[in-house]
C-alpha cells in the first residue's frame, strides 16, 4: 500500500542505521513489523499466571494414533 507519512529524516536514518538497510521503505517496513511482534509479545505475557492450561499433547497423540489406525 502506497502511503505519504512525515517522518523526520534523522529518525529514519537511525532506523535504517540500526536495521542495517538502505532503503527507507524496507526500514519502515521492518521496523512497523518488529513493533508489532512485540506488542502481540506483550500482550501474551501479560496473561501470564492468568490462564489455566492444561498439556493435552499426550491425549492428542493417542488420539492420533488410534486414527491413523482405524483408517489402514
Amino acid at each position: 500500500m502506497r502511503t505519504t507519512l512525515d517522518i523526520p529524516e534523522e529518525l529514519l536514518h537511525d532506523v535504517a542505521a540500526i536495521l542495517k538497510t538502505k532503503k527507507r521503505n524496507e526500514a519502515v517496513r521492518l521496523a512497523l513489523a518488529d513493533f508489532v511482534r512485540r506488542n502481540r509479545r506483550g500482550r501474551l505475557l501479560a496473561l501470564r499466571g492468568k490462564l489455566d492450561i492444561e498439556d493435552a499433547s499426550p491425549e492428542l497423540e493417542r488420539a492420533e494414533l488410534e486414527d491413523t489406525r482405524r483408517h489402514r
